[in-house]
């Protein structure tokens, strides 16, 4: 008897883990989500703007003192070909990513609302080929550390997802 309760506490410990390690997953997204939002706010309001002109003006001092300056020669091979409607679409894409699959869906789930978890999942599966697709042209390797959190993050929303579903039939049949 002393080790069947051993053995349930045991469960009960690494569940209570589970779940702050989800919960942190989930007001991680949130606050990814807010910068995001901020930060493609901050875009709109230049969305006009040439992002390598406005590279510059900002960097002026530091290409005067050092034209040579390692930020600039490892920015302006990326920023050269960048127009304004590049900006546009880049303000767009996280404001939509921000609201919708981060912020949105992130505190859907952290109510327990059972609709939001395959709606992220399927999200962040686009997402995660998007990411794929844009690395095979980037060989970014933030996008590749980006991409891994992303895929965390659906395994432990997957996880949550069927400790909750199997926890409402488990209500709806007690009824």
């Amino acid at each position: 008897m002393d080790e069947e309760i051993k053995q349930q506490k045991e469960v009960s410990n690494k569940g209570d883990f589970f779940s702050s390690v989800f919960r942190l997953a989930m007001w991680w997204k949130i606050f990814y989500g807010v910068m995001k939002i901020i930060f493609a706010f901050i875009l709109l309001k230049w969305a006009t703007v040439d992002p390598s002109g406005l590279f510059y003006k900002l960097m002026a001092h530091e290409i005067i003192e050092d034209p040579n300056d390692l930020l600039i020669r490892i920015v302006n091979p990326f920023i050269i070909h960048l127009s304004g409607g590049t900006t546009a679409f880049v303000a767009y894409y996280l404001l939509f990513w921000g609201i919708i699959d981060d912020v949105f869906l992130s505190i859907n789930i952290l109510r327990e609302k059972l609709w939001a978890f395959p709606t992220a999942l399927v999200l962040i599966v686009l997402f995660v080929f998007y990411e794929l697709y844009r690395f095979v042209y980037t060989h970014s390797f933030i996008l590749v550390g980006i991409t891994i959190i992303d895929i965390v993050i659906f395994f432990i929303i997957a996880t949550e997802y069927k400790k909750q579903r199997k926890h409402y039939f488990q209500k709806i049949t007690q009824i």
